[in-house]
């Protein structure tokens, strides 16, 4: 999967691949042919625009970007609004469970609650390592060429 980001910051996707991009460089195609499909709001053109100006391409419209990089930039968000959409739900089921336990079911009870706090854990490790990819990723250099080709172009 590409990204295009326009100049106008309109963020665009399209199932083609960086190789796709290859092959057609390579037949003499024009990048041109390739179909946009409008990318969902919310969506931060920022995530698109900074891995592109690193790892990106020249597109007459803006740069493109492997889909794959900009995971690495949306991860964490990506992580953190499933992890408040779980506690949400554990909150609502933990309203449902306020009577007393019965000591049949207290094992149970107790190994629900040894598995959200495994969870939490797994959470927050993930949380930490798709930062830390994304960090990575926004130290790399901007590529010089691709930062001229936007400010030429862009506002």
């Amino acid at each position: 999967m590409l990204y295009l980001i326009t100049f106008d910051h309109d963020v665009y996707t399209s199932p083609s691949t960086v190789g796709d991009l290859h092959v057609m460089e390579q037949d003499g195609e024009s990048i041109d042919q390739l179909r946009w499909s409008a990318v969902e709001l919310p969506f931060n053109s920022n995530d698109v625009l900074q891995p592109a100006l690193r790892n990106g391409f020249r597109h007459p419209k803006g740069l493109m970007v492997d889909g794959g990089l900009v995971d690495i930039m949306t991860a964490p968000s990506r992580l953190e609004k499933a992890a408040s959409a779980q506690d949400q739900l554990a909150e609502q089921l933990a309203e449902l469970d306020r009577g007393p336990v019965p000591v049949e079911n207290a094992g149970h009870v107790q190994q629900k609650d040894q598995d959200a706090r495994d969870a939490r854990l797994d959470h927050e490790e993930s949380l930490g390592w798709v930062k830390t990819a994304r960090e990575d990723l926004l130290k790399r250099p901007i590529n010089d060429w691709l930062e001229q080709h936007w400010k030429s172009h862009g506002k």
